[in-house]
């Protein structure tokens, strides 16, 4: 391996080691602005929520944790909230969220995130997000995997996640 791709497999590492280190096992509530949407009839969130743009960083030689990006909308007049995630594949996985905090970036464990109704809940980088830790194989650009997501009523949804570069 050549000196700047060692040195950038390192420095990709240490990132994510800081950040499993900076989560705290606190939990917190996040809550999400409302576009205008017209509302739709049904009875199960899973339904009711899209999922737009969803994608995973791809992780380097060695790394164990990374991140789930996406957008949820939620069409109804019922607000939900995004409770959990599974990934076969890893070990654990959690819905996090980075925030500044006497001017160090902390990422921490949150309990959900909710989803308003006729609104929408982004999940980004530096943001809300879904960890996923001790992965067993690395996951690389342009393949896609499964994530299953669920809600406060229990309903369950299936989202293929497009793998994407470790730099985005």
């Amino acid at each position: 391996m050549n000196p700047l791709a060692n040195t950038l497999t390192r420095a990709l590492l240490l990132i994510a080691i800081i950040g499993l280190y900076a989560c705290d096992s606190g939990t917190e509530t996040a809550s999400i602005s409302k576009p205008a949407t017209s509302p739709v009839e049904s009875s199960k969130a899973a339904d009711l929520i899209a999922v737009n743009e969803p994608w995973i960083r791809a992780t380097a030689p060695g790394q164990t944790v990374t991140g789930v990006f996406l957008t949820l909308t939620n069409s109804s007049e019922t607000a939900y909230a995004l409770i959990s995630a599974s990934f076969n594949g890893a070990g654990a996985v959690e819905i996090h969220e980075t925030s500044m905090d006497g001017g160090v970036m902390r990422m921490r464990k949150v309990s959900h995130v909710d989803i308003p109704a006729n609104g929408f809940a982004e999940l980004k980088p530096g943001s809300f997000h879904i960890m996923l830790i001790d992965l067993e194989k690395e996951l690389q650009p342009g393949t896609s995997e499964l994530l299953t997501l669920t809600f406060s009523d229990e309903s369950q949804k299936d989202v293929a996640v497009t793998v994407g570069s470790p730099s985005e």
